[in-house]
């Protein structure tokens, strides 16, 4: 391991800076997001993202636990919590000296995931962003207690990630991923030519600690062959989407995890249609155009082959319905009445497709893309969870599956989080209602535990 460090540390002190693009300008270069100053985490710490603690136990009294797997619940029970393990749920009484919170008729689910988030500094160019402080704590408020943070760039998931991990800051359990990928020319942060220098920037992105790559539209079958094999060969895991190299083929070159509903769009159309031609200001137009045109039969093949690749999807249906109000709004560029229409009818069919694919057994994970087109941090895995019931027609408890250890599957933590069970990190959520009769009563939040520690929303952390 330590040669291969020194190795890594070469190579990326001969890599020439990575070049900025514009995605409105077609690649043309611009000013990089408000300059913030990153701290970066211990590397001695083997798991230095991931905070552990002993704190003095404590205990919940009088709650209903719900079962992710199988939507039982445990009711009237005592749940234990030590530093930041579940020790215990079940009917034996709280031991003395332990402190007991009265939370009869509560219910209990785990914490929530979201697998695509971007936390910025606050930039005009994303009107609703946030300092990066108010967005964690705001996730934390929503009961979101993980997230796969996808970065403008790395050293800003890392700092945030060892800051959390520290305590400095208050927020989720961050799973930093790299700054994004590109093949050159195209839109993104780092942009290389060739496969070996795609190499060298993986190794590059392995010893800052990135646990994910994430890449974008122009990425060629070549380059992410050897994105792929490099970050596998360093414990790493690739994201992003779906295009130039379709959903099909990316899935059987082994990539991980793809990324919103239009990149599966691109696998679905009927062999042999004519594809119009979309400049970068038509991105709604083309996704409306492209789920109008979808073979389904195409489309459940395509699943299956997910299915059985492993291949996990995270269609960020909440992005979707923000286009959609924004548009009947005539505020960003498109008026015409077919195309929301398109785009309505784009949601309900990747909303159908997402639940069909977690019953399937696949891997279907919730992101939001938070703070692109107004979409809110948090409040946002509640409304996709709704959107998979509303528009998808799963069940509450599949919502939730998808939300919870179905993400927790994809980051493959499934052994520690993504449930509430002895054993596992404690990171769970105490609702007032049962968000098995209501998906909204997710919402309804009377206190949040990340790593074993309590939050109640609204008040200072």
């Amino acid at each position: 391991m330590l040669m291969i460090h020194a190795h890594v540390l070469v190579v990326a002190a001969t890599l020439a800076p990575p070049t900025f693009f514009s995605p409105q300008a077609g690649g043309a270069e611009q000013d990089p997001p408000p300059e913030r100053r990153f701290r970066l985490p211990d590397w001695s710490q083997e798991s230095w993202w991931l905070r552990r603690h002993t704190d003095a136990p404590w205990a919940l009294t009088g709650v209903n636990v719900i079962d992710i797997a199988d939507g039982s619940i445990r009711a009237n029970v005592n749940m234990i919590v030590r530093g930041d393990v579940v020790e215990s749920i079940g009917d034996e009484p709280v031991p003395a000296g332990t402190e007991a919170v009265d939370a009869s008729g509560k219910f209990v689910i785990p914490g929530l995931f979201d697998l695509h988030a971007h936390v910025i500094p606050k930039w005009d160019r994303f009107p609703t962003s946030k300092e990066p402080e108010e967005t964690l704590r705001d996730l934390i408020n929503a009961g979101v207690t993980t997230i796969r943070l996808i970065p403008l760039y790395n050293e800003s998931a890392i700092h945030f990630a060892a800051e959390v991990n520290r305590g400095a800051i208050t927020g989720p359990t961050i799973v930093p991923t790299s700054s994004v990928f590109e093949k050159e020319p195209g839109r993104t942060f780092i942009g290389f030519s060739d496969a070996e220098t795609a190499r060298a920037w993986v190794r590059k992105e392995a010893l800052l600690g990135a646990r994910w790559i994430k890449i974008y539209d122009n990425m060629d079958e070549e380059c992410l062959s050897a994105i792929i094999e490099e970050a596998e060969a360093h414990g790493m895991r690739i994201c992003g989407h779906a295009s130039k190299v379709p959903p099909h083929r990316a899935a059987e070159l082994g990539m991980h995890c793809i990324e919103h509903a239009i990149s599966l769009a691109w696998s679905c159309l009927p062999e042999g249609i004519e594809i119009p031609k979309f400049a970068l200001g038509q991105r709604f137009d083309e996704i409306g155009w492209y789920w109008a045109h979808v073979d389904e039969t195409k489309c459940e093949a395509l699943l299956r082959r997910f299915v059985e690749h492993g291949t996990a999807w995270v269609p960020t249906l909440v992005v979707i319905e923000r286009i959609v109000e924004l548009g009947a709004h005539d505020e960003r560029g498109f008026t015409d009445p077919a195309t929301r229409e398109r785009l309505a009818a784009a949601l309900d069919r990747a909303a159908r497709m997402a639940a069909q694919m977690h019953r399937m057994g696949g891997l279907v994970g919730v992101g939001s893309d938070f703070p692109i087109d107004g979409v809110e941090p948090g409040t946002s895995v509640h409304r996709e969870m709704e959107l998979l019931v509303e528009r998808g027609g799963a069940t509450p408890l599949e919502a939730m599956q998808i939300a919870t250890v179905g993400s927790a599957r994809i980051l493959g933590f499934e052994d520690i989080l993504g449930a509430v069970e002895p054993g596992m990190i404690a990171n769970f959520i105490v609702l007032d209602a049962n968000p098995l009769e209501n998906i909204s009563a997710t919402r309804d939040i009377h206190m949040v535990v990340h790593d074993g520690r309590r939050y109640a929303p609204g008040e200072d952390q």
